[in-house]
């Protein structure tokens, strides 16, 4: 396994959220949770990245290439042609959505700040071997979702995000019990380990967390599978790239069992 470190960040689309932040580090051929937190302006970010130590991996949840004014990029549209059966299907990203930030969108701040620190976008699936090899400090955008619904096999994802609190401390549950069950099961390749950071987050008492704890939470789990996907393509496994060369791409972890969409 490479030595570069393994870094997933669930970006918000506004400072006015937090953004779950997590890293893991290989360790004798296993993977490690050795940081974890929960951020809000792009300065924070930056810092804790800090994109001037060492190689790396890093797995963005959010758009780093958007050049359409209207509409939705390809790769979502592929997203959702595959994933939205699933209910992982991907929301609509343009340069006039208000919501995003249009041109000055934070997912595109934090790739130009990676890319002048060299890292080296991942856009397509072809060669990735090679560039795997030579790139020392790599970039790549992901969205959980579809990664879980290959991950974990899921036939629907995980409703733990948006809804009552209920429902949403339910489904953050669903979600650390299949982190345990498929991420750190003696079959998982790559295995990650069990240790106290890791237990901490998938144990918290989720009856007891509301607001922006819950918040808070979710978004950590997500930075959790994030770096697991930065760790899936450090270790060379197979992957989909969606979207077309140039205008944005999401990278999603494939299994050979996945259901292809009808037609």
């Amino acid at each position: 396994m490479s030595g570069r470190r393994l870094i997933g960040i669930d970006l918000a689309w506004s400072e006015r959220n937090g953004s779950g932040c997590a890293e893991l580090a290989w360790r004798g051929g296993e993977l490690e949770l050795v940081d974890l937190c929960w951020l809000r302006s792009m300065a924070d970010i930056v810092e804790w990245i800090e994109p001037q130590r060492g190689e790396w991996v890093i797995a963005i949840d959010a758009p780093l290439v958007v050049l359409n004014a209207v509409g939705q990029r390809y790769a979502e549209a592929e997203i959702n042609d595959r994933y939205k059966p699933f209910d992982a299907g991907a929301l609509p990203s343009n340069l006039t959505n208000k919501t995003l930030g249009g041109k000055d969108h934070r997912g595109g701040r934090l790739w130009r700040v990676l890319e002048g620190c060299g890292g080296s976008l991942i856009e397509h699936s072809e060669g990735i071997r090679r560039e795997s090899e030579i790139a020392e400090r790599l970039v790549l955008e992901t969205y959980p979702h579809p990664a879980m619904v290959e991950l974990f096999g899921l036939e629907r994802i995980f409703k733990y995000k948006k809804g009552q609190v209920h429902l949403r401390q339910a489904g953050q549950q669903e979600l650390a019990e299949a982190i345990r069950r498929h991420l750190c099961s003696d079959a998982a390749k790559p295995r990650l380990s069990m240790n106290e950071r890791l237990e901490g987050l998938l144990r918290e008492p989720v009856p007891e967390l509301r607001g922006g704890g819950l918040q808070e939470r979710g978004d950590k789990l997500d930075a959790v599978v994030c770096a697991y996907v930065a760790a899936w393509v450090d270790r060379g496994a197979p992957f989909r790239a969606l979207g077309k060369l140039g205008e944005g791409v999401i990278i999603v972890p494939w299994k050979r069992w996945m259901r292809e969409p009808d037609g």
